[in-house]
């Protein structure tokens, strides 16, 4: 038999009309109202004027109606008159009494808290996972996963806005050399500068991509021939300012440049980027080759 006395919550049976018929110890242990003074009494006896006026109301009306009231907060008072506050759940039993049930809500509302924390931690914890997953873990820039994203979504942005989009793929020039050379450590510091190099160049608006070990992509939205041109000069430039040292490196660019009237895909552009990079190996590297759409792509005028 379980020994509802020494539940460590208060526990109350009334009547249908709020007549208390058994308190247990919590109410003396806990308020200092002991059994005899709450015997025959209206559990309106334990509550505040509010919380009486909302357990009228609210409270009993709903066990009538549903057979339960689940986790209400009211304030109950001690035997000196201090307020207390509580959650309340009550329960219609099967001979119409009132079975209640009150916790402090103090302690519920610490473990609301907690949960509430843990939940925020792992949404946290989830968003850190999910940007880990589209980041290269070397250098911080997009991943290919990353890349294939951003680049449908830009190329669905252009076709809608009709505007000009700009890939620039590129590569370290004799990036194994560099390894062979100076080890992975040098090889890693040297993609790093690449990206830092990237970063500073590129506007916020563009994406960069890290697609492989030595190889990056960058999307350019709303940018021209000439503005790919500009960029792709500067990037040369920014390298030969900032390389000094045993791991002097270059870079070769090829770039592909779809014009507002095109409706070329990203892949399609993709793969003449990569044709452009392969030209500028061809031709000696540390420079940029540009490919663009032939006519046959281009989008008439309705």
């Amino acid at each position: 038999m379980v020994d509802i006395d020494h539940f460590p919550c208060g526990c109350l049976i009334t009547t249908r009309d709020q007549k208390i018929v058994f308190s247990n110890q919590y109410f003396e242990e806990e308020l200092g109202w002991n059994a005899k003074a709450l015997e025959s009494a209206s559990v309106h006896k334990l509550l505040t004027t509010a919380s009486v006026a909302y357990c009228n109301s609210y409270i009993v009306p709903t066990v009538l109606k549903e057979g339960r009231c689940c986790e209400s907060q009211l304030s109950v008072v001690d035997i000196a008159g201090a307020r207390h506050p509580k959650v309340v759940s009550v329960r219609r039993l099967p001979n119409g009494n009132f079975a209640w049930v009150f916790v402090e809500a103090e302690k519920r509302d610490k473990l609301f808290h907690e949960l509430e924390s843990t939940r925020l931690e792992l949404q946290s914890q989830k968003e850190k996972l999910e940007q880990l997953s589209l980041t290269d873990a070397l250098t911080g820039v997009a991943n290919r996963r990353a890349f294939d994203a951003a680049a449908r979504r830009i190329f669905a942005e252009a076709d809608r806005s009709e505007a000009a989009v700009t890939i620039l793929m590129m590569d370290i020039d004799n990036f194994k050399s560099i390894n062979d050379a100076h080890g992975h450590k040098v090889g890693d510091e040297a993609l790093l500068t690449l990206s830092d190099v990237l970063k500073a160049t590129c506007r916020a608006v563009d994406t960069i991509a890290r697609v492989g070990g030595d190889e990056f992509v960058c999307i350019l939205p709303n940018s021209s021939l000439e503005d790919a041109k500009l960029v792709c000069k500067r990037i040369h430039m920014a390298l030969a300012d900032r390389v000094t040292g045993v791991c002097r490196f270059t870079v070769s660019i090829g770039a592909s440049c779809r014009p507002a009237t095109s409706s070329r895909h990203f892949a399609d552009m993709l793969k003449l980027a990569d044709m452009a990079l392969y030209e500028a190996k061809k031709a000696g590297r540390n420079q940029t080759r540009i490919q663009e759409p032939k006519p046959s792509a281009m989008r008439h005028p309705d």
